[in-house]
């Protein structure tokens, strides 16, 4: 498994660098599979800004790393032992997890000290745990009972609260899910309507091309009759016309027969 780069930063009270050495060194052997993997400690200088970069073998349930900073410096020497993430990374020294040196389980508070406050009253409590808000605080029992008296009695209103809304919820629900079916079937009759309009539509369309071939078949009738009518008025004047060209010849022949030839014949004439 490949290391993990961990890097460390040190600044002093002042904010200044903090130099010196680090001395890191595992706590138990480190157990891969059948293998008992034995880490050697080793020193960790910091440079002139305090801060240096080392490389840590991941940690898992079998051991821990343990951190001695400035061992030599009995002011400042102080001691870590931490878990180490498998990671590809560079890891801040100020994320490792701590853990009970004994056990190797993370530390529950982190290594800082359990603290609390006390309080005379529920108000005081309020107050300093708005002041506090990292630490924990404690008021009389009997102000407790009042107050989770208080709390349930709250509770218990907003629960008829959320009843009485859940009923007027779930009566909308009724009355929406009713008109939805009302809406559905508006819906089917009037897609029947449309249907029935359209059938309607089509049948008149129907009897439209009907009345127009009928109307056609009439028009080609009527153009037939006046042709026919055309043609025998025509045969008609030829007709009466033949008949005055042949009652003018009549006539004429009439009125040369007719012609006295003499004056006896004149005469006979005049006395008839």
């Amino acid at each position: 498994m490949a290391a993990t780069n961990v890097h460390f930063s040190f600044k002093d009270a002042q904010g200044r660098p903090k130099t010196g050495t680090l001395h890191v060194a595992p706590v138990r052997r480190h157990i891969s599979g059948s293998t008992v993997v034995v880490l050697g400690g080793f020193d960790v200088t910091l440079g002139s800004d305090g801060t240096a970069t080392a490389q840590l073998e991941p940690t898992d349930n079998t051991f821990a790393w343990k951190v001695n900073e400035f061992p030599d410096d009995t002011n400042s020497s102080f001691e870590r032992v931490v878990q180490v993430p498998a990671s590809t990374s560079t890891v801040e020294y100020t994320s490792l997890v701590d853990v009970d040196s004994s056990t190797l389980s993370p530390a529950l508070n982190t290594g800082a000290a359990l603290t609390y406050l006390l309080a005379s009253s529920l108000q005081d409590a309020q107050a300093l745990s708005a002041a506090n808000p990292g630490q924990m605080v404690f008021y009389p029992e009997g102000q407790a009972k009042t107050v989770a008296s208080q709390i349930l009695e709250d509770l218990t209103g907003a629960r008829a609260v959320v009843e009485s809304q859940s009923a007027a919820a779930a009566q909308a629900a009724n009355a929406a899910q009713a008109s939805a079916a009302g809406a559905q079937a508006a819906s089917v009759q009037a897609a029947d309507a449309v249907q029935a309009v359209s059938e309607q539509t089509a049948q008149v369309s129907a009897n439209a091309a009907a009345v127009q071939s009928v109307a056609d078949s009439i028009s080609e009738s009527k153009a037939v009759v006046e042709s026919h009518a055309n043609e025998a008025l025509t045969a008609i004047d030829e007709a009466v016309k033949s008949v005055k060209d042949k009652a003018s010849d009549v006539s004429g022949e009439d009125r040369t027969d007719t012609v006295p030839t003499d004056s006896t014949d004149s005469a006979s004439s005049q006395e008839a």
